[in-house]
């Protein structure tokens, strides 16, 4: 059986396979003005998990910066039920700064909707509404890499307990959140991964 349009190498029974269509869009300049290859850089890096820094009940302020490419970090946090604590990240410029709260599958549990909502200054509030001590994650979102090691931002914690009178050792804590999902953000020209609690929905 012969096949019709199927090239052979001469003398051969070795098929020449058909060219692929590599090249779908002449890249002039127009081309060039409208692709942004750090934004499908950063979007790529958004697409595996992201690794958590487990923040001790010590710890009331820390300075960091968001991970290149990728732009951003996640702290876990203990909280006893019933409690409140409050996270708060400060910077000189704060205008691309956003904070998501989520659980380890990272997506908002009870508790953590109002996290949806933009705050001056950039801070969430969660209150444990179980009767059980949870983890929670805060997500620190800095897609356009204002922080960096010389200009770190300073995420600062505020706990309604005594974290003395406390015994919160028997909360596991995640190592890393998974991976995002797509949605619609204004930061860049088109779809982009903003994190894994896909805000705002």
């Amino acid at each position: 059986m012969k096949l019709g349009g199927v090239k052979l190498i001469g003398g051969t029974n070795l098929v020449i396979p058909p060219p692929w269509r590599r090249c779908t869009v002449l890249p002039d300049r127009s081309y060039w003005q409208h692709r942004d290859l750090m934004a499908e850089i950063q979007w790529l890096s958004r697409r595996g998990f992201i690794p958590v820094a487990s923040l001790g009940d010590g710890v009331d302020s820390l300075t960091d910066f968001a991970q290149f490419p990728a732009g951003w970090r996640a702290y876990g946090l203990a909280v006893p039920a019933g409690a409140t604590v409050q996270v708060e990240v400060q910077h000189e410029k704060l205008g691309w700064f956003r904070l998501m709260l989520v659980d380890k599958w990272g997506t908002p549990g009870p508790g953590m909707l109002q996290a949806a909502v933009a705050h001056q200054p950039v801070l969430v509030t969660y209150k444990n509404p179980g009767k059980e001590a949870t983890a929670v994650y805060v997500i620190v979102d800095d897609p356009a890499w204002w922080s960096d090691a010389s200009y770190p931002y300073t995420l600062v914690v505020r706990r309604d307990w005594d974290p003395a009178s406390v015994d919160l050792s028997q909360v596991k804590m995640v190592a890393g959140l998974w991976g995002a999902s797509p949605s619609v953000s204004a930061q860049f020209r088109g779809r982009s991964l903003t994190g894994p609690a896909v805000f705002p929905r």
